[in-house]
């Protein structure tokens, strides 16, 4: 591709950062608009790539795209979370701020989080260097502006947690949302469900949480389904808890209970406004708009899901895996009196 091409490309919002390729070292990009990305509720496969224009690129190229970029241009916020915890809805409603673009789980944060948790083995298909540097640009590709004005949020999937210190440290401009759930309400969520994602990122959350107690005693077999789950949760809150204790990074970033969020939405999102240094007096678009979004199913907007129906599907929860919640509630509690580097989460346990 000629380098006119590249530099096309380099301004190009429409131009999205679809998929890496790592084994061919190279990336997808896809045509899309932004209404496009504003309805997704996912940046991934379920974009719909057939039918669609696209082009791959070498990591080279992509090397070459990076140094066109203006030194000055445009970075994402992001929203990160512990996963079925209400971020795509918050996302949603940040969307209805004038010249907000939520850009939801684009599939190449994925493979770079998952990069990360392997740099250090000589198994890994990326260096250090080259890894810090694709992130750094594929930000910069993502926060192209589709209009002068726009403010880029970018919502990660619940894996991509490990990229929180690494973007914080190289970008001192980006800020953060750290969304969570209170431990019982999570394993009510993630229990009345397979809790399938919750078990498959384990292995990666445990080793987090060896690393972040300097003790290896808790072991992955020895754990039932639900204790997994818990020890998930203790692994993030446990991330985020170190994160906001840092002074470089701690003021850059804010801790948000999703259910603090629905109780008092105009405050919370006040909040969260200003934190991103968003105007507050945008609020989140029109109230009928709000309102349509909290009566529907974030992830599906077609379908009808209010506040009543979330509690009553954790209260049917709690009530069918009442066995599974106690015993996770148990174990959660005993790891966290047990370490005293997790004392903080003991007020979040219930």
């Amino acid at each position: 591709m000629e380098r006119a091409a590249l530099e096309s490309i380099s301004s190009d919002a429409q131009a999205f950062l679809q998929q890496l390729d790592l084994i061919g070292r190279r990336a997808l990009f896809v045509r899309v608009t932004r209404d496009e990305l504003a309805r997704a509720s996912f940046l991934d496969e379920r974009l719909g790539l057939q039918g669609r224009e696209g082009f791959w690129l070498s990591f080279r190229q992509i090397d070459e795209i990076a140094s066109m970029l203006p030194a000055n241009a445009p970075l994402p916020d992001f929203i990160f979370h512990i996963g079925h915890c209400g971020s795509t809805l918050l996302s949603r409603l940040l969307d209805q701020v004038p010249n907000v673009l939520g850009l939801r789980e684009p599939l190449p944060l994925r493979d770079l989080a998952s990069i990360g948790r392997e740099l250090d083995s000589p198994l890994s298909r990326m260096d250090s260097t080259h890894w810090h540097s694709l992130i750094a640009t594929s930000l910069r590709l993502w926060a192209r502006p589709f209009a002068p004005s726009q403010h880029t949020l970018l919502k990660a999937t619940s894996t991509c947690n490990n990229l929180i210190a690494p973007i914080l440290q190289a970008e001192p401009g980006i800020r953060a949302v750290l969304l969570y759930l209170r431990l019982e309400p999570y394993l009510a969520t993630m229990l009345k469900g397979s809790g399938l994602d919750a078990l498959q990122a384990a292995p990666g959350r445990l080793q987090f949480l060896h690393e972040f107690l300097d003790d290896t005693a808790i072991r992955l077999h020895e754990l039932e389904p639900s204790e997994m789950i818990a020890m998930g949760w203790i692994a993030e809150l446990a991330r985020f808890q170190q994160l906001l204790a840092r002074s470089s990074s701690s003021d850059r970033l804010l801790l948000l209970d999703f259910e603090h969020l629905l109780a008092d939405i105009p405050t919370m999102l006040g909040g969260v406004l200003r934190h991103f240094g968003l105007p507050i007096n945008a609020g989140a678009g029109n109230p009928d708009a709000r309102q349509s979004i909290l009566k529907a199913y974030a992830k599906n907007p077609a379908h009808a899901y209010s506040a009543e129906d979330r509690n009553h599907d954790l209260n049917l929860s709690r009530r069918s895996h009442a066995a599974g919640i106690s015993r996770a509630m148990r174990w959660a509690g005993s790891v966290t009196q047990r370490y005293e580097q997790l004392s903080a989460l003991r007020p979040l346990l219930g």
